[in-house]
């Protein structure tokens, strides 16, 4: 792949997409727009190149045998996959070197470095050196431990290699997906490693390693906390094989951040209690990105493993910290320099390294020599030495003022990149870096001096200082709309982009065109109705809205005279479902200028995927794509699981389309109009030779997936992405040369073919809505023809919904036929008031056309209906159409200049298509390769993860969109290009992702960014090449949150008691039913716990002093004893709920055995065993029993196992409840699985009520408390009376219920409401305070403490709460209206009359908190929350916290102060916010520059400053300038400085 000129495409495609977003009718501002996305430098940046250069070598290995740093049995290992003569990269010559003589490291180098060999040759020296001595028996002697299971997977191929030639070292995956028995572990291992022969030295079962524990054993920190706990595992850590463990190698430790880093922390404090209490473990750990300062690393390390690590700069011994070392430039002399054409012309050398020798003269001995003392490659590696830079400039500073310099940098780097050194290194290893952004809209002003438009958010226009106001459009018409909100003040109404929280936004229309309304429109789309509300007359100086025209506008003295007629939409929608002026119906009907992630990331991907070159394995030729590979990442788990399918689904219509086009003009060279038939024998051609079917499809098959493609597209169901709509095919109707025009259209003075033409258009209006027949194999009901499935039927009089029928003549009001004969008539001198006679008349003579083009049929709901017959229509590819000038859209058909779109006044001119429309272009050059695209996230089995990882290494799959699954290490082959679908949380993360690509490959790979519409991205993009090679930061362990800790105790007491009954019994527990349902005549097992622990163990009590922070210890009692009531009680809650629902389904099941529906009861007991035979300890874990890594605390699931998909009973959907109140909402949908599932309820416990607590919030100062009155008085803190009642809230501790019926996700991934907020219910318990001090004298006093309280609220998608069930916690928002007096019980299925009770969600935890408090200023509400948002995005970006790690609130204290709180989201606390107190001044500096680097106007903000989905009802509040001002006043005029305090 050329990633250069990849890069070029990509950076064209992203704006010619951008171009064709938004259809604009009016022609001065459509030409601004267009005019702003041309020229805007914002829109992507780059490519930027960095290079890598190659690893320093070192010794070999055979030489630190002989030095007695290896053993003498290491020379076992010589061969292919380890040479001994090869030399070692210098950097793991030095971790060999310290491992040997027993330090503690940390081995920080880059994606493909060897680390693996840096920690694992060590613990194979000291493996073989046992042997050698005749000590090495059974037992584990090393743990390797990954973060994921992909990870141990790729490890274990390279052991396997190592280790061919040492049978006595044994080595052994344990992780979920490792097999019980050794005979379906063999038959597991030949299925995933076909052809491969299995050593006899690796042990591939459990029943095998439990036997003989394997000397290394690699598995993954989740599952060690199973093996842990579970007695059956006893053997791995004690008994006749215990004792010999001496490694710990944790690989990718810079994953370790914040509280998973605790979690990992206390978990690895219990591994060495367990196995080496007393006893010192060498640790070592890896990572390409464990952070630069390496005093924080050492320190990160200590915490992490509770073992010592040094970093002394004056002793080089104890240096614990391993580093890559660069091969360095080599000094001079040079020769040259090469002209940009001279490298031009060696990058056409099928071999340049020969050229090279020649050009030199064989001064050198080998052609990489030659070319690294080239003057320019000199220049060009030592600038990139520095950093990554532009390209352009490089191109300027290697070769400025040549010719081309571009074009000779390019073929430089290609050079560079093919020419190699004897051991196979490229002179220059580089990647390019491109990045994309999103946009934030579209602003217009309306002065008489513009219209002027920006990209970015603004109220006041930089140019001729008017109003700027938000642009929407129609995309069918092109329409132009305005968003904003509607302020009434003293001066009258005023229109302005800013929308309030407690304001509705307001469209209104900027077009004088009478409204319509399309009757077809309104039969066949479900959509809320939009009505004209009241014109008025816009001022574009100031946006005062004026009921009659005023000579001048006069609002606080604005001198404009000029106006803008607009009309005011009355629509309930957050966005139009309708347009007035043409009368289109639709979801999103009006669109906002938004680029978004979804659609504009998939058409990055397509681009990205066109130019990547096929796998260069002959094997994978019949691949789809021929192995194309490209990997995309995601943070979010939902969006990486949307994208996959959205991505195959949108590749698929674009490919149908290009592969219409071939089809059509191979077509064409026969038959000048093809039939449907026709068509579909063509495309089918076209598709077999693109590899689009599988060999298995037989050409029926094939040729009815062809036939839907047709079918769909002659639908036009996107009129501006279709075929037709675009230009590029003209379908007309065919007829019978003896059929003949009535004689009154004649008489209307049309031509015959006027009239026939006439006719076609009357008809193609029904086509449009899909009253088509169908080929044989098309079923009209397809959920791919949405939103017009069918059957769609016409009759003359009379339309029906319900049925799907359409009327030709109007019922009531109008439809697009009657509106285009008016304007014909009227174009014909003719009354428009005859149209409606004639428009029957045209219907009489078209039913009783003998075959004609009407098809009839007998609908037995709605009589004789009639559809087109689709065997009348012919296609061909379009050469001179026409277009309207107004609104823009293609016909084939033109009578007397009309527009076919409803209500134009445009006039017809004969066009051609555009061949900058993005689509256009596409369908006429893209390749149409076949793409198969796959999610992969933690959503997935472990089986079904490796299987699709393997799966895209063989090529069968061409694109991943993975979460952050595959960015950690995973060695994916020959990747040349990844795009990143959001900015990473950090450096780290981007380093780790653009290591994927160009490993093995002999070009410069491409990593393609896209920066979201989101604050951290866009204020990334304003820098990348920090982010390419910034700063990053050690991982950060906090340690003594509360919550962590108790489950890790519960988790010491349980592996005891687990190990007690296997011991005195021979009793082992495997599920959740073994251990919560009690056997016959007895006790369930779990209540044995409590009395296991009365006393506690002497031995329990020992480990958990050992393992627990001194103030943990103290939380929770561990002294007293105190823990173990909370372990107990717990224990108990799990019981009943487990109880609660089998009996429920044992209830179902009993009532369908009864009515005889036998196969219903057996699907509930199915049920029931998935319930019973759940893992005990997964099922414990997701209790908040026992630690659950990555979702630390207080989480609560949506069941789905009683939903009618069985997929439902293999999910695990989890979350936070902090989280889960909003995304688990009632009415809220999420997608897993492949599978829509909406949260319908609350889940009930009998016997546990959720108890509701009433509460009252402050209207002026935001003051939260708890209150037993019916009547809020006026607020303590700042005396606002409280005319709102209280509210109730409730915590769904047990979590939420999934609705029974479940859907396949729509094409736009579901929403989350927001509404809500999270209050600050008590500061932090004996605050540390730190304070600082301005230039100017002012203080800021920051104090941050733990156990302070914070309450999340959820209000429902309209703010107005829920209405939940108090029988069977059947639950949806509060909208207002009809309250049901009958409701179905979610879980039962059966008819419910409970209580409908008003609550909002709530959750009420404990955090850390930080109380900011700056003194000497005086701001109101709005300028204090702008303030505080400024500083959580400089803590941010400057400390590389994640932003959803922190938030805040303005808290107003005694005595009216206010003050900042900032505060830790994950429960417990996780230590950021004390980082934030100590570096303040990182802080406020890193804020004040984010603030100013931002391109929105200073009046208001935007998602590149202050802006997020979460402060969405503050949106209207957050101004830019009012934090500037702030933040200019603290550190503006030089940095804070921390008071010493005496």
């Amino acid at each position: 792949m050329d990633a250069l000129k990849t890069s070029e495409l990509i950076t064209d495609t992203y704006r010619r997409y951008l171009r064709s977003i938004l259809p604009i009718r009016d022609a001065e501002i459509a030409q601004a727009l267009t005019a702003a996305i041309n020229e805007s430098p914002m829109l992507t940046k780059g490519p930027l190149l960095e290079a890598t250069p190659p690893y320093a070598t070192g010794a070999t290995l055979r030489r630190l045998i002989d030095e007695g740093v290896l053993s003498p049995a290491f020379r076992d290992l010589d061969g292919p996959a380890l040479p001994l003569d090869r030399p070692l990269y210098r950097h793991q010559e030095e971790a060999i070197r310290k491992a040997a003589l027993g330090r503690n490291l940390v081995i920080a180098t880059g994606t493909g470095s060897g680390k693996t060999e840096s920690f694992l040759l060590p613990i194979l020296n000291h493996l073989l050196e046992e042997h050698r001595k005749g000590t090495l028996t059974p037992g584990v002697r090393a743990l390797l431990l990954y973060p994921m299971n992909a990870l141990a997977n790729d490890q274990l191929k390279r052991l396997r290699q190592l280790l061919a030639a040492v049978p006595y070292i044994t080595f052994g995956r344990y992780v979920g997906e490792t097999k019980e028995r050794r005979q379906d572990a063999a038959v597991q291992f030949t299925e995933l490693n076909p052809g491969e022969r299995r050593l006899p030295n690796e042990l591939l079962s459990r029943e095998e390693m439990r036997a003989t524990p394997p000397h290394i054993l690699l598995t993954n920190y989740a599952m060690l906390e199973y093996l842990l706990l579970r007695p059956a595992d006893m053997d791995l850590f004690e008994g006749e094989h215990g004792g010999r463990w001496r490694f710990i190698a944790l690989d990718e430790a810079h994953v370790y951040d914040g509280a998973k880093a605790e979690e990992l922390g206390m978990l690895l404090r219990r591994l060495h209690a367990r196995v080496a209490r007393g006893r010192r473990l060498q640790c070592i750990a890896t990572s390409a990105t464990v952070g630069d300062d390496p005093h924080a690393v050492m320190a990160f390390a200590a915490k992490l493993f509770n073992a010592p690590f040094e970093w002394d700069e004056s002793d080089e011994s104890r240096r614990d910290l391993v580093r890559a070392s660069r091969v360095a430039l080599p000094d001079g002399p040079f020769w040259g320099p090469l002209t940009a054409e001279g490298y031009k012309e060696l990058a056409r050398e099928d071999d340049p390294g020969h050229a090279l020798l020649r050009m030199t003269g064989g001064r050198y001995g080998d052609p990489a020599t030659a070319l690294a003392h080239e003057q320019a490659m000199a220049e060009l590696r030592r600038s990139l030495a520095k950093g990554p830079r532009s390209f352009d400039d490089l191109a300027q500073l290697v070769f400025g003022g040549q010719a081309d310099p571009g074009g000779g940098l390019a073929a430089l780097v290609d050079v560079g990149g093919r020419v190699r050194d004897a051991s196979g290194r490229p002179v220059l290893s580089a990647r390019y870096h491109l990045f994309a952004r999103a946009t934030e809209g579209a602003y217009t002003c309306l002065t008489g001096e513009g219209p002027h438009v920006s990209l970015n958010r603004r109220e006041s226009c930089p140019t001729c200082r008017g109003a700027m106001f938000e642009l929407a459009g129609c995309k069918r018409c092109g329409a132009v709309h305005l968003i904003g909100a509607v302020q009434e003040t003293s001066s009258g109404s005023i229109f302005t982009p800013r929308v309030r929280s407690e304001e509705r936004r307001r469209w209104l229309l900027l077009d004088d065109a009478p409204e319509v309304v399309d009757e077809d429109e309104l039969v066949l789309e479900n959509v809320t109705n939009v009505s004209e509300g009241p014109r008025a007359y816009l001022c574009p100086r100031c946006g005062a809205l004026h009921g009659a025209r005023p000579p001048r506008c006069g609002r606080d003295g604005c001198p404009e005279q000029e106006f803008r007629l607009v009309r005011r939409l009355n629509t309930p929608a957050a966005s139009p479902t309708g347009c007035l002026v043409c009368g289109g119906r639709g979801a999103e009907m009006i669109r906002r200028f938004e680029s978004g992630t979804d659609a504009t990331t998939a058409v990055l991907a397509t681009a990205l995927y066109q130019q990547i070159p096929p796998s260069p394995h002959p094997e994978a030729a019949d691949h789809p794509g021929e192995g194309r590979k490209l990997l995309t990442f995601n943070d979010s788990r939902q969006a990486a699981a949307f994208f996959g399918p959205y991505l195959e689904t949108t590749y698929a219509e674009l490919q149908h389309r290009r592969l219409i086009m071939q089809g059509l003009q191979q077509a064409a060279k026969k038959y000048p109009d093809a039939s449907v038939d026709t068509l579909i024998f063509y495309v089918t051609q076209a598709a077999e030779r693109a590899g689009v079917f599988e060999v298995k499809e037989d050409a029926s098959a094939r040729e009815r997936e062809v036939a839907l493609w047709i079918m769909r597209e002659l639908l036009a169901l996107d009129e501006r992405k279709s075929l037709e709509g675009l230009g590029l095919i003209r379908v007309s109707l065919s007829r019978d040369p003896a059929w003949r025009l009535p004689g009154p259209l004649l008489d209307l003075g049309l031509s015959e073919e006027e009239g026939w033409a006439l006719l076609a258009e009357l008809v193609r209006t029904l086509r449009n809505q899909g009253v088509l027949t169908m080929p044989e194999a098309v079923h009209p009901g397809d959920e791919r023809f949405s939103p017009r499935t069918g059957p769609i039927y016409v009759r003359n009089r009379g339309a029906e919904p319900r049925y799907k029928v359409l009327s030709w003549l109007p019922t009531r009001g109008r439809n697009r036929r009657l509106d285009y004969l008016e304007r014909v008539f009227a174009a014909l001198g003719c009354s428009p008031a005859d149209a409606g006679t004639v428009l029957e008349n045209c219907w009489t003579f078209l039913t009783n056309l003998k075959d004609g083009w009407l098809r009839s049929t007998s609908n037995g709901r709605a009589g004789v209906v009639h559809q087109l017959d689709h065997t009348w229509l012919r296609i061909a590819p379009a050469d001179v159409l026409y277009r309207c000038e107004l609104c823009r859209r293609f016909t084939a058909i033109n009578v007397r200049g009309v527009c076919p779109t409803m209500g134009c006044t445009g006039r017809l001119v004969e066009a051609t298509a555009d061949p900058d429309e993005h689509y256009t272009s596409l369908y006429r050059s893209m390749a149409p390769i076949p793409l198969v695209a796959r999610e992969h996230t933690a959503q997935w089995t472990s089986e079904a993860a490796a299987d699709i990882q393997q799966r895209f290494l063989r090529g069968e799959v061409n694109v991943l969109s993975c979460s952050t699954t595959f960015e950690l290490g995973v060695d994916v082959g020959e990747l040349e290009s990844v795009l990143l679908r959001n900015m990473p949380p950090t450096t780290a993360n981007y380093v780790q992702r653009a290591g994927r690509v160009g490993r093995r490959t002999g070009s410069a790979a491409l990593v393609l960014t896209y920066a979201q519409r989101r604050s951290h991205d866009l204020s990334r993009y304003q820098e990348p090449e920090e982010m390419i090679a910034g700063y990053v930061r050690a991982p950060y362990v906090p340690l003594g949150n509360e919550r962590i800790d108790r489950r890790h105790a519960h988790s010491v007491a349980l592996a005891a008691f687990f190990r007690h009954a296997k011991v005195t019994s021979g009793t082992i527990w495997r599920t959740a039913g073994e251990f919560f349902r009690p056997g016959p005549g007895q006790e369930p097992p779990c209540t044995r716990v409590r009395d296991f622990l009365t006393p506690v163990p002497a031995e329990i009590t020992e480990t958990l002093r050992h393992v627990l922070p001194a103030e943990v210890q103290a939380q929770i009692g561990v002294d007293s004893g105190k823990w173990v009531s909370r372990l107990c009680d717990h224990l108990e809650k799990v019981r009943r709920e487990l109880n609660h629902d089998i009996e429920l389904f044992e209830e179902k099941r009993d009532k369908a055995a009864e009515a005889r529906r036998y196969r219903e009861a057996d699907r509930y007991q199915r049920t029931i065993n998935t319930l019973m035979r759940r893992d005990l300890i997964g099922f414990l874990a997701n209790r908040n029993v026992l630690p659950k890594y990555g979702f630390p605390v207080d989480t609560v699931e949506l069941r789905t196992i009683h939903c009618d998909n069985p997929v439902g009973a293999k999910l695990e959907l989890t979350r936070d409840l902090s989280s889960a109140i909003y995304e688990y909402a009632p009415g809220a949908e999420v997608v897993a699985g492949g599978v829509l599932w909406r949260s319908t309820g609350i889940y009930r416990l009998p016997g546990r009520e959720l108890v509701p607590k009433r509460y009252a919030i402050c209207p002026s100062c935001q003051h939260f408390r708890h209150t037993d009155e019916a009547e809020a008085p006026e607020c303590p803190v700042c005396g606002t009376e409280v005319t709102s009642p209280p509210r109730e809230y409730c915590t769904p501790e047990f979590g939420f219920v999934a609705a029974p019926q479940t859907r396949r996700p729509a094409t736009s991934p579901p929403e989350t409401s927001w509404h809500g907020g999270t209050y600050l219910v008590k500061l932090a318990d004996d605050p540390a305070e730190v304070v600082w001090r301005t230039t100017r004298g002012t203080h800021v006093v920051c104090r941050a403490g733990a156990r302070g309280e914070m309450i999340a609220l959820s209000y429902g998608p309209g703010g107005a709460g829920f209405l939940i069930c108090a029988a069977c916690g059947w639950s949806r928002p509060r909208t207002g209206g009809k309250v049901e007096k009958v409701h179905e019980d979610p879980l039962r299925r059966t008819k419910c009359t409970g209580e409908l009770q008003w609550r909002d969600l709530g959750h009420l935890y404990e955090t850390d908190i930080l109380e900011v408090i700056i003194y000497g200023l005086h701001q109101e509400t709005a300028e204090w929350l702008s303030t505080l948002h400024a500083l959580l995005e400089g803590a941010a970006y400057g400390l590389e916290i994640s932003r959803d790690d922190i938030d805040g609130v303005v808290h107003t204290g005694a005595g009216g102060r206010p003050s900042l709180v900032i505060y830790d989201t994950v429960p417990g606390g996780a230590g950021a916010v004390l980082r934030i107190a100590e570096r303040f001044d990182v802080v406020a500096q890193t804020a004040l520059d984010r603030m100013a680097q931002c391109d929105c106007g200073e009046e208001t903000s935007c998602y590149g400053c202050l802006r997020n989905r979460r402060n969405e009802r503050h949106h209207g509040l957050l101004s830019r300038g009012a934090a500037l001002q702030v933040l200019r006043r603290l550190t503006g005029e030089g940095p804070l400085t921390r008071v010493t305090m005496a």
